[in-house]
């Protein structure tokens, strides 16, 4: 893991002291990190993966990317992997950029919504056979409207 820990901060073009600096940690953890001194904690490579992006399993096992993709990317993804219109995509990024309690509200608007729709008939006036249909909107001669 010490490579690996080496390798984010140089790809990230940071100093020992300005990657310490941004997860809060001091710079001679850092340091003996790098070296194979220590360990990381489970805590300081939760804040590394969390302030840098990077993806646990790469760090901890060296395995998949390096970084997590960006979340415009995985939206991107979802466009063309779905086919999914400009509005689609607003729509979503909108969402998962939004505040959660935010989201909270519109997924009960929704479920109120859907509520109301299920116990609502919808379609009570439509009569229930073709004569009743027939009776209330005559069919229309095509040849007396020919004339």
């Amino acid at each position: 893991m010490n490579v690996r820990l080496k390798k984010i901060r140089k790809v990230l073009d940071l100093t020992q002291q300005e990657f310490a600096d941004r997860i809060g940690i001091a710079r001679g953890n850092i340091g003996a990190y790098e070296v194979g001194k220590n360990a990381p904690s489970d805590a300081v490579i939760s804040l590394i993966c969390r302030e840098f992006n990077v993806n646990e399993e790469w760090l901890r096992n060296g395995t998949g990317d390096m970084f997590v993709p960006e979340a415009a990317d995985e939206v991107e993804a979802l466009v063309t992997k779905y086919g999914l219109s400009d509005a689609d995509r607003i729509l979503i990024e909108k969402y998962i950029n939004a505040k959660s309690d935010t989201r909270n509200a519109i997924v009960n608007f929704i479920r109120d919504v859907s509520a109301a729709l299920d116990n609502e008939d919808l379609f009570g006036d439509v009569p229930d056979a073709p004569e009743e249909l027939e009776k209330l909107y005559p069919p229309i001669d095509a040849k007396s409207d020919a004339g």
